[in-house]
């Protein structure tokens, strides 16, 4: 059961065949409600942004049934040019097919290698296909090993951070992540000094959607109407959080006023968008155990700091290690799907004992030598010879899982079925 991916990008594709491609948010569910109705298919995906259309896909048998299915509904169905979507379109299998998923999800595939919303566009794109009822075990399973693989490219490289000047730091970051700051929501919590020079980069740089609280709420109507922003109640903080995109803190705290008991429930809140925290206080405004939960991402004074700005040839630096990552990510779920391939004739060489067992033992009680044996016997004596069948298998099971792992368990399944006399009938249902 080999994933695949048809999918176009902006490499492949100019926006005007994009955007004609496009599924809008509210029509994916659909979409992978269809999809996965269709006989050749057996879970589905569908991610449809600015920049990519794409379906995951894993076939109930031959690759190239499912093909056509996904071609058909993609495009002809929807009364689009077949010869545009196979143009500018891939279609990309096995290990080929893994690695995109991880590069897509890492933002090495990205208009702008490193941006964040790619991996919380997946993520939602999953949620949905969840609630299709269309994504199965292989499709959960890579997506999983891809959303881990990303967020270690994001904490152990410095592909997404960003080029960072100590005058004006919280806005260079925000706008290395996000490609329009105009459009992006930022949220200032302290409106004390470090509050105000940070408001000042912002407007400097154009940001326009800013929301300022402070606990004293006078301050922050002070520094919000000196730029034109909204100040709001301290008390809305934690829906604020869940709307914004950027925070800034900078308050005066002796403690944090972030941790991870209530930034968890916000997650949920956001349905895993990023969620981008810097934390300029000194002390730290934001616990640093916030940082490694999920589509959460922190800084703080002494990551700023650190990090210099990158020239290109350290971005390529970055880029190659990543890759390297993804590569490594890649083998491990490699490896699991290839296991599922011989799942069916491991399947097939048990059923094929168990039916065999059961018919010998079963002839072998009707006898009349042993028609004395009660029914705790007569269990013992079936328990006894499922254990030495099971013992006898267990060589042969174990070789085809450690091959199919390296690479060349199709071949040794083969062989397997040919000598235990497994045909298609023998498969269990």
């Amino acid at each position: 059961m080999p994933l695949v991916v048809l999918g176009m990008n902006h490499k492949t594709a100019p926006v005007s065949v994009r955007e004609a491609f496009a599924i809008p948010s509210d029509a994916l569910e659909g979409y992978d409600r269809e999809l996965a109705a269709d006989p050749a298919i057996a879970e589905v995906m569908v991610v449809s942004t600015c920049n990519r259309v794409e379906v995951y896909a894993v076939p109930t048998g031959a690759i190239e049934p499912l093909r056509v299915a996904l071609t058909r509904r993609l495009g002809t169905e929807r009364g689009l040019d077949a010869m545009q979507l196979d143009k500018h379109s891939y279609f990309l299998t096995g290990e080929d097919a893994l690695r995109h998923v991880m590069r897509v999800c890492a933002s090495l595939d990205s208009l702008v290698v490193g941006e964040a919303q790619i991996l919380g566009q997946v993520k939602d794109a999953m949620a949905t296909a969840r609630e299709a009822a269309s994504l199965g075990p292989v499709l959960d399973r890579t997506l999983q090993a891809a959303f881990h693989t990303a967020k270690a490219v994001r904490t152990d490289t410095e592909i997404a951070r960003a080029t960072v000047s100590i005058g004006s730091v919280a806005v260079d970051l925000a706008r290395r992540i996000f490609p329009s700051l105009a459009e992006t929501r930022v949220l200032v919590i302290g409106a004390g000094k470090m509050g105000r020079v940070t408001a000042r980069s912002l407007a400097s740089a154009g940001v326009e959607r800013v929301y300022v609280t402070n606990r004293s709420r006078e301050k922050a109507i002070a520094l919000a109407n000196e730029h034109g922003w909204h100040a709001r109640d301290y008390s809305e903080l934690d829906d604020l959080l869940a709307q914004v995109d950027v925070v800034l803190s900078c308050t005066g705290a002796s403690r944090p006023i972030l941790d991870v008991s209530r930034i968890k429930p916000i997650i949920k809140r956001r349905k895993y968008r990023p969620l981008f925290l810097v934390d300029i206080a000194v002390p730290r405004d934001i616990e640093p155990a916030v940082g490694d939960l999920d589509t959460v991402y922190l800084y703080n004074v002494d990551d700023l700091e650190a990090v210099s700005r990158e020239n290109l040839e350290k971005r390529q630096e970055e880029a190659a290690e990543a890759e390297a990552m993804v590569n490594a990510a890649v083998t491990n779920i490699a490896s699991w799907h290839r296991t599922l391939r011989i799942k069916p004739t491991i399947a097939a060489i048990r059923h094929h004992a168990e039916a065999l067992t059961a018919g010998e033992v079963d002839r072998a009680l009707g006898k009349k030598q042993l028609a004395t044996l009660d029914d705790v016997q007569r269990e013992a004596v079936k328990a006894t010879v499922r254990a030495v069948v099971n013992k006898l298998l267990h060589p042969s099971m174990t070789a085809l899982r450690t091959h199919a792992e390296s690479g060349d368990g199709e071949e040794l399944a083969a062989a397997a079925r040919l000598l235990f006399g497994i045909t298609s009938e023998d498969d269990p249902s």
